[in-house]
């Protein structure tokens, strides 16, 4: 009972959405499902007993035409009814509510901490999620529709089918309980068989993506990573192939008995028929006979609806399971308010005691201090893999820290409205995003500008040449996802975009992460001048492997193992001969020679 209770609950968590965006698209549903089904399955069965009862009692034609005309005009309003919910209405309606069904999904991702983006499990349920939310809430709402509509049609096939044949109900219901018992086994198998192929899907689909990846093009043709692909693809569609194997012979075990047990339901229904027309005389007439058979179909079918029920409703409890894994994750960071707002000067920060540390990794950041006074120009360098981004991530609170804290303005990050604060914070890292819509969207990803503030920016980070070599506009999309005309922009065009975009507002604090790495020299120097003017007084902390770029930084922290082991300017850390002083004349030779 405590099962069939859960299962219950998850039935209603599919429909919830169905009904919370479509009060008055589900109540039209059930009437139908309730007056015009019933009425056209009933017609039906009346119909094949009175035309063929006329026909072999020789009635006039005038007669048969007139059961005929009966018969098609109750069709022609059931069918104008259903043809005009179906076109004019039900598509209409099921996509409005689709939409806001995949709006949840998109909000729940933003409600989503970052740390489960590390997670690939979170990736499966976010797989279930996506593939089967909508799918299964509509197969309830299909579920909960045919339930009523099959409990109106066995009502009403009941009365008949007893009266002439009270055993063939009693068949009837032991067919249907041995069918739903082996059904409800089968839907496990298959939910197992689902849920193990979703991590081998997500591989053949990254492979996919892969081959078909524009960026990824060059590599496939001039390295091996083709066949290292194809060895992923090789290796899952192995396993996968392995599982229907595997699964198959489970399926078939409870199928087939399924399936022979219909069959002999089927000859017993017969022969009965056939007894009561025979030996008992029970059923007289062609008519009845060709009803009853008719009946009793509806009624199986009707039947096996109402005792499927607690077969489907467990299945789609399972799928319900693990949607509800998506939505119901915990998120601490996201859903925290806050109730401090940012101001919208210059951030001075404090970080105290930092540590931090991945699960199941053993690296980490390690008693990080610092102080920023509001307008400071701050760089962070340091090996690869010394804990640089990080930092900056904690910076955004994408991450809380393990220990110690981050005050902006001295108040601990953890007090602020994040949606706020963020939104003072700029952000210009190595990979630039670009999205599959206009240039001037790319552009406005911090803040709306008018058109000619959008190509001064653009001016000042010398991108107005995509214009002119592309023959284009700012409405003219970047990519070429959806136009054959769209813009494809370099590296260096990229990052050029992503400075720009910051360019868009004042910010209280940006963070540059390797800003200028696919820069050319003269590029790089002018972005330094930006970042480096005095009018630039909106605090900024540069992340760069190119120590050129950040040699006139106020202050510069050198970053290894997770640590902090030297701080200074650049002459400063210049005079302690330490790791920044090896980085630096390493990349000087490499310019001398």
């Amino acid at each position: 009972m405590k099962n069939m209770g859960n299962s219950i609950k998850n039935f209603l968590f599919l429909l919830k959405p169905i009904w919370k965006y479509g009060k008055c698209y589900s109540i039209l549903s059930v009437l139908i499902a309730v007056v015009l089904t019933p009425i056209s399955s009933l017609c039906n069965v009346l119909f094949t007993q009175n035309i063929v009862d006329a026909v072999a009692s020789e009635k006039s034609y005038q007669s048969v035409l007139q059961i005929i005309c009966q018969y098609l005009l109750i069709q022609l309003l059931v069918s104008t009814v259903q043809s005009i919910y179906d076109i004019f209405y039900n598509e209409r309606a099921s996509f409005k509510i689709e939409q806001k069904m995949k709006d949840e999904i998109y909000q729940c991702i933003l409600r989503t901490d970052y740390e489960y983006f590390d997670d690939p499990s979170f990736y499966n349920n976010y797989t279930w999620a996506v593939n089967e939310y909508i799918g299964k809430a509509y197969e309830a709402k299909s579920l909960f529709i045919n339930l009523i509509s099959s409990v109106a049609i066995v009502i009403t096939m009941s009365s008949t089918i007893l009266l002439l044949g009270p055993w063939i109900l009693v068949i009837t219901i032991i067919e249907i309980l041995i069918n739903t018992y082996m059904q409800s086994k089968q839907n496990k198998v298959n939910l197992e068989k689902r849920e193990t192929n979703i991590p081998i899907e997500r591989r053949l689909g990254y492979v996919h993506q892969a081959f078909s990846n524009r960026a990824n093009a060059a590599d496939i043709r001039t390295t091996k990573v083709k066949d290292i692909l194809y060895e992923i693809y090789d290796e899952n569609t192995t396993k996968k192939s392995d599982n229907i194997t595997r699964f198959s012979k489970r399926i078939f075990s409870y199928s087939y008995p399924r399936s022979f047990i219909g069959i002999i339901y089927n000859g017993l229904i017969l022969g009965y028929i056939s007894y009561g027309i025979i030996i008992s005389k029970k059923i007289d007439g062609v008519g009845k006979f060709t009803s009853l058979l008719s009946a009793n179909t509806q009624l199986v079918n009707a039947l096996s609806n109402v005792f499927n029920l607690f077969t489907i409703v467990d299945n789609l409890s399972l799928y319900a399971e693990k949607i509800k894994g998506f939505f119901t994750i915990e998120s601490k960071i996201e859903n925290q308010e806050g109730g401090c707002v940012s101001s919208d000067s210059a951030f001075s920060l404090a970080i105290n005691n930092l540590s931090f540390s991945y699960s199941n990794s053993c690296f980490g950041l390690k008693n990080i201090n610092m102080t920023i006074s509001a307008g400071e120009k701050v760089a962070i360098v340091g090996v690869n893999g010394s804990g640089k981004t990080t930092f900056m991530k904690l910076l955004l609170r994408l991450y809380d820290p393990t220990e110690g804290d981050i005050l902006y303005n001295g108040i601990s990050i953890k007090e602020y409205n994040l949606k706020k604060l963020r939104s003072k914070v700029g952000i210009a890292f190595q990979s630039i995003n670009v999205y599959a819509t206009t240039l001037s969207r790319n552009l406005q990803l911090y803040n709306h500008l008018p058109e000619d503030q959008l190509l001064k920016n653009m001016e000042k980070v010398e991108l107005l040449d995509v214009l002119q070599k592309n023959g284009s506009t700012l409405n003219t999309e970047l990519t070429r996802n959806f136009s054959a005309d769209g813009i494809m922009l370099s590296t260096g065009e990229k990052q050029k975009l992503g400075i720009a975009r910051i360019m868009a507002q004042d910010f209280g604090l940006l963070l540059l992460d390797e800003p200028s790495a696919t820069l050319d020299p003269i590029s790089e120097y002018k972005l330094a001048k930006l970042i480096f003017d005095t009018a630039n007084r909106t605090t900024s902390i540069i992340i760069s492997h190119r120590l050129s770029m950040i040699r006139n930084a106020d202050r510069i922290y050198v970053m290894n193992d997770g640590s902090i082991i030297e701080n200074g300017t650049h002459e400063e850390l210049l005079a302690l001969k330490g790791l920044y002083y090896d980085m630096f004349t390493k990349q000087s030779e490499g310019f001398m020679e």
